[in-house]
Parts: structure tokens; sequence; C-alpha cells
């Protein structure tokens, strides 16, 4: 503490310890450095407003401005603590339980990929409109390729080419019998309804 005591010293011994205000209102040393960093101990207080420029992430207990959104280290203080404001600040979400869309839309030109199941009231594919003419619709707005495939191992049990045409799995063997099934056999060229 001795080194920064300034008690019955020459300035031009210690001049360079001292700071000035520019017009600017920017703090520089005495040397006409700006100082871009400081220390304080104990409280600080401002009786207007404390601006932070932008500036990089900042981790541990570093309040730093990230593209205008106020941090605390990883902490955004803007949306209140340990939420966030927007979900493009979090690359990998997760979410802590059920999602309540509350009457709203997702929307988006990404991919939906579940890992799991799903529930539908009604489900559209290929339109973005809620004007749906039954509660399960196909409309896709090119046909580029098939529009419903349905498959069983490397057997295409079910498809509808992009042209509307239905066809049905080709099995070369009898497949095990359905009562009231219905299938195609490639090797006879037929087609079985019921129990053969």
């Amino acid at each position: 503490m001795a080194d920064f005591d300034l008690t019955n010293s020459v300035v031009s011994n210690t001049f360079n310890r001292l700071l000035q205000i520019a017009t600017d209102n920017v703090v520089y040393d005495a040397t006409g450095s700006f100082l871009d960093e400081f220390k304080i101990s104990g409280s600080f207080s401002t009786s207007e407003y404390l601006e932070i420029e932008n500036g990089t992430s900042q981790a541990g207990n570093k309040l730093h401005s990230r593209s205008g959104v106020l941090y605390w280290g990883n902490t955004n203080l803007v949306a209140g603590g340990d939420n966030i404001s927007g979900l493009f600040e979090d690359t990998t979400p997760q979410l802590g339980g059920i999602l309540d869309l509350d009457k709203n839309d997702v929307s988006g030109s990404g991919n939906f990929l579940i890992n799991g199941s799903g529930s539908f009231l009604e489900l559209s594919v290929g339109s973005n409109s809620n004007n749906f003419d039954a509660i399960f619709n196909i409309i896709p707005e090119s046909v580029d390729k098939d529009i419903m495939l349905i498959k069983s191992g490397s057997t295409k049990s079910f498809r509808v080419n992009q042209e509307g045409v239905l066809s049905t799995g080709a099995f070369v063997n009898a497949p095990t019998a359905v009562t009231g099934g219905f299938y195609y056999n490639s090797s006879n060229n037929e087609f079985y309804v019921g129990v053969e």
C-alpha cells in the first residue's frame, strides 16, 4: 500500500499514477494513455447511468455487454437471471418440461426431428396453412419424390409416387396371413385379398 501513498511526494515523481478526465469525459492516465481497466475497493455509484460498450464473452464475475445484452459472466441479466430473452442465444436448448404454445404456432424453414412419439389433433404435411381439408393432409408445394412412403424393413409396403399412383408392397414370398389383408405378390404378379 505504501507504494501508492502519495503523501509528501513530489508530483514529478508520481505523475504517472495520476488520472485526468478529458473534455469527452474519457479517463486517461497522466501520460495520455486511455484507461481501459481499473479496480475499485468498495462501492461505486453514478447519478445518471453507466454505459458498457459491447465486447467479447466473459466468464466469471465480470459484468459486460454482448450485442446490447447485459451479462454477468455467462448469465443473461436482461432476461432476469438464469433465463434467456431469445432461443437464438442458446445453441443447445433443452426443455425441462412440457412446452406450452399458448395457442401460438411454431414455424420455420428448418427440420423438425423427434426421436420419440408425437400426438396431434390434426397434421398437415407440405403446407404451413391452418386450413385443413382433413385430419391428415399431405399437400406438397412441389412434387419431385414420392408423396408418401411406408416401409417394412426394405419392403415398400405402401407408396404413393409423385404422380399420385398408389402401389403396395411387392412381396416375393407370401407374408404372414392376416384376415382382411391386402398385398401384391411380385413373383406371381397378383394381388391377394384376405387369407390365402
